[in-house]
């Protein structure tokens, strides 16, 4: 049993277990650059199309108002219902995605989206439009936004930040577009004729989906340890790196020991070992070409001396020969699918993490996932059905684990999505018909409020995004202050009664909204980790279509009942700054976490 286990530690043991699978491990590397520029263009005029038709749709709200002459908290449904559900598909289009691919999810999504435009003309009432606009479009965008986003983390590790920062500038920018288009189209076209263009314009994102091109993976080759040491030199040279790095990481008195029962040595152009180290591990990512030799060979300095080579236990083999092993175990499985990437949705700097501050090589070959193996009992009656692919089946259960509910942190962090989500959308739909209400603004002005928001959400992307990557600023805290300004600014819209005011409230508005969305994804990791990031945000989706599902009609149907957009602005407001202020507990809350764990400690030790 001891020689078993000993010969599964050996480099050369590794390389041929490696190369005896047939079809190899695959490996995608992310580029950073070349082909992903293009990703990026796509992902932004993307977003610059979609988000700026579902943040314009206020401008059809008002017509839609006018023509079915239908209450306002019954015509608000059609823009909560979009909304709505561009978020809770979110789980759906991560499953379709890992399984099918970031093009032919969006293409699907943009044809989605622009059929239930175009056959919205044919709206006998607003009912109808519940369905065409709030289902399929809604639905459409959904399958749109994810994969824009997951495209661009997958090309870019490094320049990430920067990557996913101009993709998304991309909604903003839509907003200030978008808004004086779309009310030029009204005017011209009349409200059908302008939503027949702008379902055309939606149809052309399919042509950007179709340059999300997947990422070309690198597969190991099957071959003899003799074929991938191409000369005898090689060998020697990282022999003699192998035997320095053990060296150095010794006591004298071990170094009679090591010389003759944990050295290396060149037989022929076969490297093998004579004895293996437990904590010496080299990969055959090295073989591949990808890392330098430093990052392929770990040796670890034990305080005592080195104990004898038999049945060392797996906690103690390094990280890198434990992956390696896990793939073995899966081999057979080969699923490549773009979420079983643990920091897919991550759109920071990845110098802020750990482990790829310590090693990028490393990081590089920790963030896949080997999927969990479900038990049939426990798996949804609807999967079943459907007879989803395993693909979809991974990343729907990873994106739905709600045991992430047990967590303090992340309940507090859910509760406040919610609220904030509550108000979010409110601005959006309203402030054109509130400016035409108030007497301070005609259609064309009123729209151009719209654009206020749009430009200031794009320049407070960049801004934030900046200071989130600054070591001396507390992104908590800037995403605490952010959304509680936003919320405080709502409240008091009510004392805009010029147009100035309200576009200066427009403007507030647009800027601290914007951190809400730039921070979120590297606010989870900050709280919970990376490995939790796939499970929280998946969640973290349902909060928020839910949320935005009955915010808006909140608004209508306070406006029905008092003639006035003041009472919806108020709760709006509120719920937006709520959200705010509970983040602010969140260190007491995470110390709360720890104090239990502590004590249980001290009762043991004890």
């Amino acid at each position: 049993m001891a020689k078993d286990e000993t010969k599964e530690l050996s480099p050369s043991n590794e390389v041929r277990d490696a190369d005896s699978d047939d079809s190899g491990e695959t490996i995608f590397l992310p580029p950073d650059g070349g082909w992903g520029w293009v990703v990026v263009f796509s992902s932004f005029m993307i977003h610059v199309i979609a988000d700026g038709v579902m943040y314009t749709f206020g401008i059809f709200y008002v017509e839609f108002l006018k023509y079915f002459r239908e209450s306002k908290g019954v015509t608000a449904w059609v823009a909560s219902i979009m909304v709505g559900m561009v978020f809770t598909v979110g789980p759906i289009a991560s499953a379709l995605t890992n399984k099918y691919g970031c093009r032919l999810v969006t293409i699907a999504g943009s044809i989605l989206a622009s059929f239930g435009l175009f056959i919205s003309v044919f709206a006998p009432n607003v009912i109808f439009l519940y369905f065409t606009i709030g289902i399929f479009t809604g639905a459409g965008i959904g399958l749109m936004y994810l994969p824009a986003i997951v495209c661009v983390t997958c090309y870019f590790e490094k320049k990430r930040a920067f990557a996913t920062g101009i993709a998304v500038c991309g909604s903003g920018f839509g907003t200030f577009a978008l808004a004086p288009l779309t009310e030029w189209l009204v005017e011209y076209y009349g409200w059908k004729g302008a939503m027949m263009i702008i379902s055309g314009l939606l149809l052309n994102c399919s042509v950007f989906g179709s340059l999300f091109r997947p990422l070309e993976g690198i597969k190991s080759i099957k071959k003899n340890c003799t074929q991938i040491h191409a000369s005898q030199s090689e060998s020697q040279k990282l022999c003699e790196q192998s035997k320095d790095n053990i060296m150095n990481n010794i006591d004298t008195n071990n170094e009679a020991q090591l010389k003759t029962k944990h050295s290396l040595h060149v037989d022929g152009n076969t490297l093998k070992p004579v004895q293996s180290h437990p904590d010496l591990t080299v990969t055959s990512s090295y073989l591949k070409g990808r890392f330098s030799p430093q990052d392929l060979l770990v040796a670890k300095r034990r305080n005592s001396a080195f104990p004898r080579v038999g049945s060392p236990s797996p906690e103690k083999i390094s990280g890198i020969y434990n992956r390696q092993s896990n793939y073995h175990q899966n081999k057979h499985h080969h699923h490549h699918g773009v979420l079983y990437r643990k920091d897919i949705f991550y759109s920071g700097s990845l110098i802020k993490i750990p482990e790829f501050h310590s090693s990028s090589a490393v990081y590089t070959t920790s963030i896949t996932s080997i999927p969990k193996e479900i038990p049939t009992k426990e798996e949804w009656k609807i999967l079943k059905c459907f007879h989803c692919p395993k693909e979809m089946r991974d990343a729907f259960h990873e994106m739905m684990d709600f045991s992430l509910l047990k967590n303090l942190v992340f309940l507090l962090f859910g509760l406040s999505n919610f609220f904030t989500n509550i108000g979010f959308n409110v601005p959006y739909v309203y402030i054109k018909d509130r400016a035409i209400r108030l007497g301070i603004a005609g259609n064309e002005n009123a729209s151009l409020l719209l654009s206020v928001i749009g430009i200031a959400n794009t320049a407070s992307r960049v801004i934030l995004g900046y200071l989130s990557d600054q070591s001396w600023v507390n992104r908590l805290w800037l995403y605490n202050c952010s959304l509680t300004l936003c919320g405080i600014s709502t409240a008091l819209s009510s004392f805009s009664n010029t147009y100035i005011l309200m576009a200066v409230y427009a403007a507030v508005f647009g800027a601290t909204a914007g951190a809400y969305v730039s921070l979120t994804s590297v606010i989870l990791v900050d709280l919970l980790g990376l490995d939790k990031l796939t499970n929280a945000f998946g969640l973290l989706l349902v909060f928020e279509g839910v949320a935005s599902l009955i915010g808006p009609p909140i608004t209508g149907w306070l406006y029905d009942g008092t003639g006035s957009y003041d009472p919806g602005f108020y709760v709006s407001g509120v719920m937006i700054a709520l959200s705010g202020l509970m983040m602010f507990f969140i260190p007491c809350v995470q110390k709360f976490q720890k104090f239990p764990t502590q004590s249980s400690g001290q009762v043991q030790k004890v």
